[in-house]
């Protein structure tokens, strides 16, 4: 019974140990990223950050949720 209460956390380890290993393996990919975040640092646009975020994540959950049986419940939000 202990041990249930440790999965999530296990689960959590798991998958961010999965982000961090792709973000090594790709790290020569996010160039353009680093270069972005240059840009915003130079000219002073920081106040963009929040909303390319909410940008970001709005696009992930549509691509997310557009093949699953959930896109259904999706349209009684919007």
């Amino acid at each position: 019974m202990m041990i249930l209460r440790w999965i999530p956390l296990f689960i959590f380890v798991i998958v961010l140990g999965a982000i961090a290993w792709g973000v090594f393996r790709l790290r020569d990919r996010f160039d353009i990223l680093r270069e972005f975040i240059i840009f915003l640092k130079e000219r002073k646009l920081w106040w963009l950050t929040p909303i390319l975020i909410v940008f970001a994540l709005a696009g992930i959950f549509v691509a997310v949720t557009s093949s699953s049986a959930v896109s259904a419940f999706i349209y009684t939000l919007f």
